[in-house]
């Protein structure tokens, strides 16, 4: 590069940009919008019901959720939690996904309580809706309300979404 007069060297520095912000946008797959429950623990405690959002890329993706659980075990349990790393891998006709990330929040019951976990699942895809199961293990906080240690917790959910 030293020897490289300085307009090459700006037209070089151009073409790295313009094409690194070419694979950037390349790696755009998918918006969808999902509803999903726990059908184990809707047998066991009762109605539970919750929604996200997925931004997909080639590789990565992110997630914003709620998952709510009205009068579990005689207190509302709300759920909020995001995936702010998440890896997938998109089939090559993109009709099959399997991810898995991590996931951060809060439960909110009787007040705010911190909750982290992994998350992994599969979905297919019938061009604009899909389904899928979920799984997740999760490190609840909210027990204090009981007086009890932090636990972590095994959940698996039926899922179905539509793409935006």
């Amino acid at each position: 590069m030293k020897n490289l007069n300085k307009s090459t060297k700006i037209v070089l520095l151009t073409i790295a940009i313009l094409l690194s912000s070419y694979y950037a946008i390349a790696q755009d797959k998918r918006f969808t919008i999902a509803m999903y429950a726990d059908p184990v623990a809707t047998t066991k405690n009762g109605f539970n019901i919750g929604a996200s959002i997925d931004y997909q890329m080639q590789l990565m993706y992110f997630k914003a959720q709620v998952f709510t659980f009205p009068n579990l075990n005689g207190t509302n349990y709300t759920e909020f939690t995001g995936t702010p790393l998440g890896f997938n891998y998109h089939s090559k006709f993109d009709d099959l996904r399997i991810y898995s990330g991590l996931k951060l929040g809060v439960i909110y019951r009787d007040g705010p309580n911190p909750t982290y976990g992994v998350e992994a699942g599969i979905e297919y895809y019938f061009r604009d809706f899909f389904i899928g199961l979920m799984v997740s293990r999760d490190r609840r906080t909210d027990s204090i309300i009981w007086k009890t240690e932090p636990y972590w917790r095994n959940s698996g959910f039926i899922k179905i979404g539509i793409e935006l």
